[in-house]
């Protein structure tokens, strides 16, 4: 009786051994995927776009306000004192107004930046989380955050997944 006892738990024990040893570990780049992702070259136009558009606002309020400078540079003579405190006052506020809309465009492009890569990883994540569920992997890895890459490279699946053709 004592022998089947320490039989069964010697079995037991061998077989929580083996069940440690068999998780699967797996890693993605998902610089790599994301970078393949149609979605990703659509955020990249879609801020080149904004980009273009806010340099050409930009270049008109300094094309604008370049003109008044120069035209108070040529009536300067013929103003009084007062009327040239307003106008150079009028001329700062517009090189502040430049400086602010500069500003604006900024955190909007890198809020909409943001934004886009954030779906953009989120797309990656859901399609990491149906491999590792669908082939059995406990735990999927970054490939940016290992120090060393001991399980599976699943890249690869995780892009067939998303329909990205494979480099293999």
């Amino acid at each position: 009786m004592k022998k089947t006892v320490k039989s069964i738990l010697l079995t037991l024990l061998i077989t929580s051994v083996f069940n440690v040893n068999a998780q699967k570990l797996g890693h993605i780049d998902m610089q790599q995927i994301s970078l393949d992702l149609p979605a990703y070259s659509e955020a990249e136009a879609e801020l080149q776009s904004m980009t273009e558009t806010a340099q050409k606002e930009i270049q008109q309020y300094e094309k604008l306000t370049n003109e008044e400078i120069e035209k108070y540079k040529n009536e300067m003579q013929n103003l009084s004192e007062d009327a040239r405190s307003r106008r150079e006052a009028f001329l700062m506020e517009r090189q502040q107004n430049i400086q602010k809309k500069e500003y604006e465009w900024q955190q909007k492009i890198q809020t909409t930046q943001q934004e886009l890569m954030s779906n953009i990883q989120s797309i990656v994540i859901e399609a990491s989380k149906a491999v590792a569920k669908e082939e059995g992997y406990l735990y999927v890895f970054e490939k940016g955050s290992l120090v060393y890459a001991g399980g599976d490279n699943i890249t690869d699946k995780v892009r067939k997944k998303l329909g990205i053709n494979t480099s293999n």
